[in-house]
C-alpha cells in the first residue's frame, strides 16, 4: 500500500518529536540524578549511608513483592509424563511427603522386584466357572506345587501352581475367580493380576458369548500376549474347529492366539459284558493340552525379553493409576479441609467485626488466601485478576441472596434454646459461614472438573451451592458460631 506525501510528512514529524522527547527525558533524568548524587556527597556520612540504606530497603521490598506475585505455583504433587520406576518412586515420595499413605503402592513395586529376581514367568488364567480352568492347569502341570492365597481382603481364593518346564523355565500359573464368581464382571483384584502377569490365558468351552468377548477385550487392553483356550474340544470335529477359529478371529483379530484343549476329567461309558449285561461306569477322559503347551512355549521362547518389559511397564502404569486415584481423593479431602479452616476464620472475623458486612468476606484477604491455597493444592496457576473476576461475579449473585441468608441464619440460631435474643453479629456470622463454605466448595468442584479457575463457571457453581440445603447448613454453622463465640 502506497503512503501519500502528507502522511509521510506527518509520520516523519512524529518520529522527530518522539525522539526529541526521549532525549530530553534522558537528559533531565541524568542531570537530576547527578545533582542528587552531588548533594548527597556533601551530607554527613551517617545521613549519606542512611539514605542509601533506605533506598536499598525499598528496592528489596519491591523485589520480594514482585517475586511473590510472579513466582511459579508449587503443587504438593509433581506429575511426570514418563511412567517408569524412577518417575513412580519420585511421585510416591512426593505423595508420602504430602501426607498420603503409600505403603500399598510401595509393596506393589517390591513384589514386582521379587518376581524379577526370581526369574519366574507368571501366567494368569481367566474364564467362567465350569469351563475347566483348574483341570487344564493340572493337566498342563501334573507335577505342580499348589499354593492358595486370599488377596486384598477378599474371600475370593487365588490358586498358584508352580512348575519348571523341560526347557528350564519356572512357570507360575495363577487360577483366578471367574466372572460368575465375582458378581458378573471382572473385579479390580482380578484385573490387577492380569497386569502383573506376563502372559494371559482365557478359557472357554463354547463359542464366545457377549460377556466373554467383553472380558477378553479388557484383558487385551493390557498389552500382554493373550491365548484363547477353547476347552472340551473333543465335542467338535476338525471342520467345526476351523469354523470356530474363523468366527473368533473375525471378532477378535489375528492378534489373539487360539489353542484347542481337552482338560480330561471323567466321562460316562456303557460297559457291555459277555453275557449281554450293560453297565454305565465312569472312567478318566484322556487330557489333551499339547497344543496349548506348544503355544505357551513359543511365546516364552520368542518373546522372553519383551514379556518382562511389558510386565514391568504395565505394573508401573497400574501403580501410576492407583496413585493418581488416591491423589484425587487426597486432594479432595485436603481441599475441603482448607475450606473448613477458612470458613472458621471467616466466622471468627465476623464475630470480631464491629459492623460486619459481606464485602469484608467476599473481597477480603481470607477469600484470596483460600483461593490461592486451593489452586496451589490442585497445581493450577492463578493470577490476582482471575481471583478478582471470580469474586466480582460471585458478589453479584450473593447480594441478591443476602436477605434470605440472614433470615435463614436467624432461624438457624433460634433452633438452639437458651441464647436469648439473637444478635445481629451472630446472624451475620452464620451467614458468613454459609457464604464462605459455598464459595470454597465451588472452587474445589471447578478445579476438579476443569483443571483451572474459570470465573464465570465457578461463580455459577457458587450460586447453586449457596442455595443447597440452607436450613440444615444454617443449623450447622449456627452451632459453629455459638461454639466460636464461647471460645472468644
Amino acid at each position: 500500500m502506497k503512503i501519500g506525501g502528507k502522511l509521510k510528512a506527518l509520520l516523519a514529524l512524529g518520529v522527530v518529536i518522539i525522539t526529541l522527547l526521549l532525549l530530553l527525558f534522558i537528559f533531565f533524568t541524568t542531570r537530576s540524578a547527578l545533582d542528587v548524587w552531588d548533594r548527597l556527597q556533601q551530607l554527613p556520612d551517617i545521613v549519606f549511608y542512611g539514605y542509601l540504606l533506605a533506598i536499598g530497603f525499598i528496592l528489596l521490598v519491591a523485589l520480594v513483592i514482585l517475586y511473590k506475585l510472579f513466582r511459579p505455583q508449587h503443587s504438593l504433587f509433581r506429575s511426570s509424563e514418563k511412567v517408569d520406576k524412577a518417575s513412580i518412586l519420585k511421585e510416591l515420595e512426593q505423595a508420602k511427603a504430602a501426607g498420603m499413605d503409600t505403603e500399598v503402592l510401595h509393596q506393589e513395586l517390591a513384589t514386582l522386584q521379587q518376581r524379577k529376581e526370581a526369574g519366574s514367568i507368571h501366567i494368569a488364567v481367566f474364564g467362567d466357572v465350569s469351563t475347566g480352568k483348574s483341570s487344564i492347569i493340572k493337566a498342563l502341570l501334573p507335577e505342580a506345587q499348589i499354593e492358595t492365597h486370599v488377596r486384598g481382603g477378599s474371600t475370593q481364593k487365588i490358586s498358584e501352581y508352580t512348575w519348571r518346564s523341560r526347557s528350564g523355565d519356572q512357570l507360575i500359573l495363577t487360577d483366578l475367580p471367574g466372572r460368575n464368581e465375582v458378581g458378573g464382571m471382572l473385579d479390580d483384584m482380578v484385573q490387577d493380576e492380569a497386569i502383573r502377569a506376563q502372559i494371559v490365558l482365557y478359557v472357554t468351552d463354547t463359542d464366545l458369548t457377549r460377556h466373554q468377548f467383553e472380558d477378553i477385550q479388557v484383558l487385551k487392553s493390557f498389552g500382554k500376549p493373550l491365548i484363547l483356550v477353547v476347552n472340551k474340544s473333543d465335542r467338535i470335529n476338525e471342520e467345526e474347529k476351523g469354523q470356530l477359529r474363523e468366527r473368533i478371529q473375525g471378532r477378535m483379530g489375528e492378534s489373539v492366539t487360539i489353542a484347542f484343549t481337552q482338560s480330561g476329567g471323567m466321562e460316562e461309558v456303557v460297559k457291555i459284558y459277555a453275557d449281554g449285561r450293560e453297565e454305565t461306569v465312569l472312567r478318566p477322559r484322556k487330557a489333551y493340552v499339547e497344543e496349548l503347551a506348544e503355544k505357551l512355549q513359543d511365546e516364552i521362547d520368542t518373546q522372553a525379553d519383551l514379556l518382562e518389559s511389558l510386565r514391568d511397564a504395565s505394573v508401573f502404569v497400574l501403580v501410576k493409576q492407583k496413585l493418581d486415584s488416591e491423589k484425587q481423593a487426597f486432594q479432595h479431602e485436603k481441599g475441603l479441609s482448607i475450606v473448613r479452616h477458612s470458613t472458621r476464620k471467616a466466622i471468627l472475623g465476623a464475630l470480631a467485626s464491629v459492623s460486619p458486612g459481606t464485602d469484608l468476606v467476599i473481597q477480603g484477604a481470607l477469600a484470596t488466601l483460600m483461593v490461592r491455597d486451593l489452586c496451589r493444592l490442585y497445581d493450577v496457576p492463578v493470577r490476582q485478576l482471575d481471583i478478582d473476576n471470580f469474586i466480582n461475579f460471585s458478589q453479584g449473585y450473593m447480594k441478591k441472596s443476602i436477605p434470605l441468608l440472614l433470615a435463614v441464619a436467624g432461624n438457624g440460631l433460634k433452633a438452639f434454646p437458651g441464647i436469648g435474643t439473637v444478635s445481629g453479629g451472630l446472624v451475620h456470622a452464620v451467614a458468613y459461614g454459609i457464604i464462605f463454605d459455598a464459595l470454597g466448595r465451588a472452587i474445589v468442584q471447578t478445579l476438579e472438573r476443569r483443571g483451572k479457575l474459570k470465573a464465570a463457571p465457578a461463580s455459577l457453581t457458587f450460586k447453586e451451592m449457596l442455595g443447597e440445603n440452607l436450613e440444615s447448613r444454617a443449623k450447622l454453622f449456627a452451632r459453629l458460631v455459638l461454639d466460636s463465640s464461647k471460645e472468644k
